[in-house]
Order: C-alpha cells, then sequence, then structure tokens
C-alpha cells in the first residue's frame, strides 16, 4: 500500500476502508513518525466516521494480547479530573459484590491526576503487573502491559506533540482498544466536561460518550457513559498521597457526598449497589486483599487502613488559605488548583518525570458553604521555600459571594447505545 495515496484520501476528507486502517496499523512500527503525525493531523481536522473508529479500534486491539473473558467482569474509565479518586474506592467495593475488576489505568495528564501515581504513594504496591498475573487476579489496577495494544501507545506518544490529542475517533480508539482487551462484560465511563475537562463543553462530551458506547457495543462490552461536570475539584483531598487517604474514608464510609454520589452512581450503571459493602466494611477489607495481591505487606496495609498518614508520604510544610471577606464560597477553580498542584509537584511537565507524592491539597470549605473572613479554606501541603506565585494562583482560585449559591448534581445525564445513531 502506498501511504501518500492514503495520508491524501484521509486529507481530502474521504473515508479510509477496513483494510486500509488495518494495514497502516500492521506496519505502524514500520511507518516514519512524520506520516504517522500527517495521518493523526488528518483525522484531527477531517474527523474519523463511526465505521472508521471502530475498524480503527478494532486493529488496534488485535495487534495485542487479550486477557481471558471472565464472567462477571467489569470496569469504569474516567476521562480525568482533579480529585478524580472513583477507581480506587469503586474496584475493591465492587469485587465485594462478586465483581471480577480487571482495571487498567494511567499515570497523570496535565493537570489531572492519575489512578497509576496515586497507588505508588503506597510503599511496595506493584502497579506492573503481568499478563500472567492480571490473568489470575480477580481485582488489580495496574498500568498497561507493552502486550497490551501496543500501537496505543505509539500514536499517543506523537498526538501528544503534534496536537491531536482532542480528536474524538482517535480518543475513541484509544480507550476502547485497551478496554476491550480486559475481558470485560461491563463498562461505565465518567466523561467529565468543564473548564477542567479536557472537554470544555457538554455538546463535545456528549459526542465523546455517544462514540465510545457504540463502539463498545460493537466489541461486544455492555457500555454505559456518564457525562459529569468538571469545574470545581471532587472530594476534599486533592493530590497522590491524598487521594489515597480520602479512598480509604470513603471505604469506612466516611467519603464526602460528591465523590460518593459518583461513585454509587458508577457501580448502579454496572448493576451493583455497593452501599452495604462499604458499611460492613467488606468493601474495606477487599481493598486489602488488592493491596497484598499486588506487593504491600500486610503488616504495613493493615497499617494504612488504621492510620494512612503513618504510611503515606506527605509534603513538609502548610500553607493555609483564608477567607479575605465573609459571604459564600461560590467557587473554586479546579483548573486552576490542578495547575498549581502539578506545578508544586504533585504531577509531570514532561513525560518521565518524577513526582512528589506528598504535595496535595485539603478543601475545608465547599461551593456554598458560608464563611467568615479569616476562616481556613484550603490548605496546601507542599516543600519548603515554594514559589509564592504559586500560592497567589491558589488565592484567585477562590470565589466567594455575597449571595447563597446552590449547589446540584455533578451528574448530567447517562448515554446508553439507545441514545446513539446507528453506524
Amino acid at each position: 500500500m502506498h501511504i501518500p495515496n492514503l495520508l491524501a484520501k484521509k486529507r481530502d476528507g474521504l473515508a479510509l476502508a477496513q483494510d486500509e486502517i488495518e494495514w497502516f496499523i500492521q506496519h505502524l512500527h514500520e511507518i516514519p513518525n512524520e506520516q504517522i503525525g500527517a495521518f493523526l493531523m488528518a483525522c484531527q481536522i477531517n474527523g474519523l466516521d463511526a465505521q472508521e473508529t471502530t475498524y480503527l479500534t478494532k486493529a488496534m486491539l488485535e495487534q495485542g494480547e487479550r486477557l481471558p473473558p471472565r464472567d462477571s467482569a467489569v470496569d469504569k474509565h474516567s476521562t480525568g479530573g482533579v480529585g478524580d479518586k472513583m477507581s480506587l474506592i469503586l474496584a475493591p467495593a465492587l469485587r465485594a459484590c462478586g465483581a471480577v475488576v480487571p482495571m487498567l489505568a494511567g499515570r497523570g495528564l496535565a493537570h489531572t491526576g492519575g489512578t497509576i501515581d496515586k497507588l505508588e504513594s503506597i510503599p511496595g504496591f506493584n502497579t506492573g503487573l503481568s499478563i500472567d498475573e492480571m490473568t489470575t487476579n480477580p481485582c488489580f489496577i495496574s498500568r498497561q502491559t507493552a502486550e497490551i495494544a501496543p500501537t496505543d501507545s505509539i500514536l499517543y506518544a506523537i498526538r501528544d506533540v503534534t496536537a491531536t490529542v482532542p480528536c474524538i475517533g482517535l480518543i475513541t480508539a484509544s480507550i476502547l482498544s485497551k478496554k476491550a482487551a480486559e475481558g470485560i462484560q461491563s463498562l461505565v465511563l465518567d466523561v467529565k466536561f468543564g473548564r477542567a475537562a479536557f472537554m470544555q463543553h457538554s455538546e463535545d462530551a456528549r459526542k465523546l460518550a455517544k462514540s465510545m458506547v457504540r463502539v463498545g457495543t460493537e466489541l461486544g462490552i455492555e457500555v454505559k457513559a456518564q457525562l459529569t461536570q468538571m469545574d470545581h475539584p471532587i472530594g476534599e483531598w486533592l493530590g497522590n498521597s491524598h487521594e489515597i487517604a480520602e479512598s480509604i474514608a470513603c471505604l469506612k464510609g466516611m467519603g464526602p457526598h460528591d465523590t460518593m454520589e459518583l461513585v454509587y452512581a458508577q457501580a448502579n450503571a454496572l448493576g451493583f449497589d455497593i452501599s452495604e459493602s462499604i458499611q460492613n466494611g467488606l468493601a474495606l477489607r477487599e481493598f486489602k486483599f488488592m493491596l497484598e495481591r499486588q506487593g504491600v505487606e500486610p503488616a504495613l496495609a493493615q497499617q494504612l487502613l488504621d492510620d494512612p498518614w503513618s504510611v503515606l508520604p506527605r509534603a513538609p510544610q502548610q500553607y493555609t488559605l483564608h477567607a479575605e471577606q465573609s459571604g459564600v464560597v461560590a467557587d473554586l477553580d479546579a483548573l486552576s488548583i490542578g495547575q498549581v498542584l502539578c506545578e508544586a509537584g504533585a504531577g509531570r511537565s514532561k513525560q518521565g518525570e518524577a513526582i512528589d507524592h506528598g504535595v496535595g491539597i485539603q478543601i475545608h470549605k465547599h461551593i456554598g458553604s458560608p464563611v467568615e473572613v479569616d476562616d481556613v479554606i484550603m490548605t496546601l501541603d507542599g516543600p519548603f521555600g515554594i514559589d509564592m506565585q504559586l500560592i497567589q494562583r491558589l488565592k484567585n482560585s477562590i470565589t466567594i459571594s455575597d449571595y447563597q449559591v446552590a449547589v446540584s448534581s455533578r451528574i448530567l445525564e447517562t448515554v446508553t447505545i439507545s441514545d446513539c445513531s446507528p453506524t
């Protein structure tokens, strides 16, 4: 096949045939990066239609290994947010209800935290399970192996440097090729929109949700997607260690309302009511079992559950931000807060960069909370000698109003296959 002809066809807005897409993915390792970049840019500009997206997803899936299908195997995926720790709570709670949970997760991207980075706050936790270890494990959270959807890592690395990350067809293929490789029966997607989400507007999030639901269904997975708002941080603790600590509180039945609303909704979408498993302690017990199966010493795992901060790293200096007027907290800008956390050390500015798992934030006052002058609104755990411009940006992320502020559900709507147009 002549690659320039294939590129010209996509450049001119024509749909690629199945054999063209399959050939391109099968030979991806041999194709020069500049031609891969040209292909991705043509997809970004002209889009991928429904059929092309399905062909691409299947081609990427078939280039790698898969876990064997298992009864009651379920998973969830989030498009990323600030304070999004639901996977850490959901996986063991689902296992406590009898589900098998083979969860492949990722690292932080830009201002959004990553489940793998959070788990690596825990001493000894192995996020690099082999396929054999995954196959015999009833509930795990691990990073993608080199054998699963290997072409995705090539495409993603080039998307990241060619401004082609937002393409809905490419996002769909990237996510679904990995999820389908897990051998799952059901999948719930948390598709976020808002200023701290990759999809700024609900219309774009809805298009992405429909694309992923449709392709996942064609791959034989029962898929539901929830559109959720990502303007404000989720929960009370943000950062890597900090979100592990809050997840443990959630598993003990002491989680913030907004976090638990999302966790319960995601479980319900998969057909499970996890509330009893959290109340009776079985979900917490399953979390401990997962820790031990992934390398944490049993005594240390128990110590983590009993007293998280005796195990987790925590940055040495506390910087408190106070209310400068009385009123009601009207806004906490999740994008600004996430960017400050990232720049303070909790995230990366480039791939492979080390992070400080102990950097994080505790939010003391939420949207709609009344405050008086000098009330503490948030505390940053950071390094000594932090750039005070970061503290000023945190201050600027807080808006206090004289008027009462309405607090609504984060969940806008649920998308199922019945909401998706036929291909």
